[in-house]
């Protein structure tokens, strides 16, 4: 049985794989057009005593590793339920906590991959970069892996077409993000904005990967973990509960 999930994983990996285009080239890209007008606009900005470059750049992987983690197995099932490939899901003799877990750590690794050449490439362009915690670092990359792997799931089960998944993307993750502190520290918000951004999952995501390579938190880099993996237990029960019944109600489609 394990057997069987750990290869349902290495398929999912090597799917990823053969699309590097988009799994690398893309979200790299993004990083550095937006550190480029950035870095222009608001080359002598510090905030903290950390140049504002910086601060946006750990903000940036941080949105990369959460829109990594999720489109991955989002965009998979989606896929498998248009081309009639999902039948191999429902006909595999595994459990369905197995299939969802399989997923959810592909996701995983999707991110940590894309993140980690995206530091390999831009990282020499960013000042004053380096690891304040390994073990906030560490921590904050498999939570945000399996919270939003967890959640690419349990949409990609549920859109039924691509139509359903880019409005979600669109209307949901994206404000989301914008809305995390990427580009500013929470506190520049105006009224309720600022207190709205404190119950944004994404903001705790950012929060902890930020305070691991800068030292600078919004808020407490313990609470903000704790919260991401709280968030995270709940999703993936959501996620092994959705795995089930949305196997069974696509075979009864």
């Amino acid at each position: 049985m394990m057997t069987g999930m750990w290869a349902l994983y290495a398929r999912e990996v090597k799917r990823f794989q053969k699309i590097l285009l988009d799994t690398l080239a893309s979200p790299i890209v993004s990083v550095v057009l937006y550190l480029g007008i950035f870095g222009i606009v608001a080359a002598d900005r510090l905030i903290e005593g950390i140049p504002y470059v910086t601060f946006v750049y750990t903000g940036l992987l941080g949105m990369m590793m959460v829109n990594s983690s999720f489109s991955n197995p989002a965009f998979a099932l989606v896929i498998a339920k248009n081309l009639g490939s999902i039948i191999d899901l429902q006909l595999v003799p595994l459990k369905s906590w197995q299939i969802g877990l399989a997923y959810t750590l592909a996701a995983m690794t999707r991110g940590f991959i894309t993140m980690l050449v995206a530091i390999l490439v831009t990282v020499w362009f960013i000042p004053d970069m380096g690891i304040h915690s390994w073990w906030y670092l560490i921590a904050g990359i498999l939570v945000t892996g399996i919270e939003f792997g967890s959640l690419g799931v349990v949409f990609g089960l549920w859109a039924k077409s691509f139509e359903a998944l880019t409005f979600v993307t669109t209307f949901v993750m994206q404000p989301m993000i914008f809305l995390a502190g990427v580009f500013y520290p929470i506190a520049d918000l105006p009224h309720p904005w600022a207190a709205i951004s404190m119950w944004n999952p994404i903001h705790h995501t950012i929060n902890v990967l930020r305070y691991a390579a800068t030292g600078y938190a919004d808020t407490s880099p313990l609470l903000s973990l704790s919260i991401m993996t709280g968030i995270a237990v709940v999703l993936f029960g959501w996620m092994q509960v959705s795995t089930q019944r949305g196997l069974r109600r696509i075979k009864t489609q």
